[in-house]
């Protein structure tokens, strides 16, 4: 990976994807005007996705939710280079990707300082051929498919990582069977098992569970309690090994 900055703007990116490296790249104007937007999806802003060369890639911007984004929807408090969302979240993705797991690869992260505050984007590559939990638990799935999801997250667990915002539509599943964590904003990922992260984690499969009951009222997933019970028991299975 390489790092650069110019004026108040600072980049990590990875030079197989980009020779260089400008802020255009993190404005969906430039791919539009280049024909190069293959998609998009609205949350709490706009993802889009990109054509790049051979690769397809995925642009967000980062955006405050919650009360703070009616006084102020895209800045963030600056303290120092590494603490910055994109950064942070691009050197999490970089630590993952290198273990294997089954993560994003981080191409690049874009940091525009102000005086006090910052703006930060972040492009990654976009998983193939996959759907988040939302859409995939529009029909019944097998015991099997929760035993897998379980013996993923656990993975991530046994690294030490805590995933900030673990819910459905954070994980998906591609044509191969295969389980993909994203959104790696505010994560961690601590060397030491000690029972500090250990909560945090514990705390993460909770939010999961949450996420699972209020998609069942608000969308009509498929899911149910001994579908819950089946990952748990796995989950619990895996983690001790």
């Amino acid at each position: 990976m390489t790092s650069h900055h110019a004026n108040n703007y600072y980049w990590e990116y990875d030079p197989q994807y980009f020779s260089d490296i400008n802020a255009d790249y993190f404005c969906s104007n430039y791919w539009a005007n280049a024909n190069a937007i293959i998609g998009k999806e609205h949350g709490r802003g706009t993802t889009w996705f990109i054509k790049h060369g051979a690769h397809e890639l995925v642009l967000r911007h980062y955006l405050r939710g919650g009360v703070m984004s009616k006084i102020n929807r895209e800045s963030y408090l600056f303290t120092r280079l590494n603490s910055c969302r994109s950064i942070s979240e691009f050197k999490v993705l970089e630590q993952l990707h290198a273990l294997k797991l089954p993560v994003p690869k981080p191409i690049a992260a874009q940091v525009i300082r102000g005086r006090l505050s910052y703006r930060a984007d972040l492009i990654i590559e976009r998983i193939p051929n996959a759907k988040d939990l939302l859409q995939i638990l529009q029909s019944n799935q097998e015991n099997a498919f929760y035993m897998e999801l379980a013996n993923t997250i656990a993975q991530f667990h046994q690294h030490g990582v805590y995933h900030a915002d673990l819910n459905i539509q954070n994980i998906l599943f591609d044509e191969q069977g295969k389980f993909w964590l994203i959104d790696f904003d505010r994560a961690t990922i601590s060397a030491d098992t000690n029972n500090s992260n250990t909560r945090k984690q514990a705390r993460s499969i909770e939010r999961l569970k949450r996420s699972f009951e209020k998609e069942k009222i608000r969308h009509g997933i498929q899911w149910s309690e001994q579908n819950w019970l089946i990952f748990y028991q796995a989950y619990l299975s895996a983690i001790k090994q």
